[in-house]
């Protein structure tokens, strides 16, 4: 056999081996080229042809092929890459927190004045503009409360009378005198020695009868039948006491009454008296007034 007939056998041999790979590269690379062409342009790497080296994309297919192959992936690439907007969220919670406020605002700007005025203080039900509420309790003598004080040399204020204060002693004792308020110059016994503003209930009429009153040594000094003064009910009056005599008005009447001779005022054992009941019988029922100091 001719050698060169041999080598070219082998080289045809040879030929035939590099037609089949040929045959299977190019089947890789139309593999290849359909991957590539049917691959999303975005998610091309950085480097790669049609990608700038510092990762920037351009497209060199121009706007017709950018029209029909990226505006569906940037579509895609929009709906999943736009983040939820938490802040909005808040604010469209906040939007409709508004929207019910504004709902109950009418309401409430309606029950605003009146909460302005539950929350203004109610006076008091012992204490108003008449003074502060004094107590006698049913069968005893003595006021609640007691506002004693030592070395006092002159007592004003203040009174009311109510139909709280009306009572009914069903004898004799009814025009006994109550004291109001005043001075004692003995003050482990009040009664001794005193100049005192004093009151009654008439039960004829319904008034109150007001008038100065003095213990001298225990003896009683009354006040005449014209300085005694008739008060009606819920009308205030005045009073001062000090150490030359008492004075009471009410409306344009004032009577005085002078301290007499016999007592003597001392301001080292002076001390301001309470009021009492009585007379000599006590309270047949809980009676008060209003009292106020000046």
């Amino acid at each position: 056999m001719d050698p060169m007939d041999t080598v070219t056998r082998s080289v045809g041999g040879m030929n035939t081996v590099t037609r089949g790979v040929g045959g299977l590269a190019v089947a890789f690379g139309i593999a290849a080229a359909v991957s590539v062409a049917l691959a999303d342009p975005a998610s091309a790497a950085p480097g790669r042809p049609g990608t700038s080296a510092d990762g920037s994309a351009h497209d060199s297919r121009g706007p017709r092929a950018d029209s029909v192959h990226r505006k569906p992936q940037l579509r895609a690439a929009a709906a999943l890459q736009v983040p939820v907007p938490v802040a909005p969220a808040a604010s469209v919670r906040a939007d409709r927190r508004s929207v019910r406020t504004a709902a109950v605002a009418p309401v409430v700007a309606v029950a605003a004045p009146t909460g302005s005025v539950a929350a203004t203080p109610k006076p008091h039900p012992r204490w108003d503009s008449r003074g502060r509420l004094i107590t006698i309790y049913k069968g005893t003598h003595f006021v609640i409360p007691n506002r004693w004080a030592l070395w006092v040399t002159k007592e004003s204020g203040e009174a009311t009378f109510t139909a709280d204060s009306a009572y009914d002693l069903k004898d004799e004792d009814q025009y006994d005198w109550n004291k109001l308020a005043g001075i004692t110059f003995t003050p482990w016994r009040p009664d001794r020695n005193s100049s005192m503003v004093v009151w009654r209930y008439n039960l004829q009429n319904g008034m109150y009868e007001i008038g100065p009153f003095f213990n001298v040594d225990f003896a009683y000094v009354f006040p005449n039948d014209d300085q005694i003064i008739t008060v009606p009910a819920d009308q205030m009056f005045s009073y001062t006491v000090d150490y030359t005599g008492i004075s009471v008005s009410y409306g344009d009447i004032t009577v005085h009454k002078a301290t007499p001779v016999a007592l003597k005022p001392n301001f080292w054992t002076s001390a301001r008296v309470t009021g009492w009941f009585g007379g000599s019988e006590v309270a047949p029922r809980t009676v008060s007034y209003y009292q106020r100091l000046t």
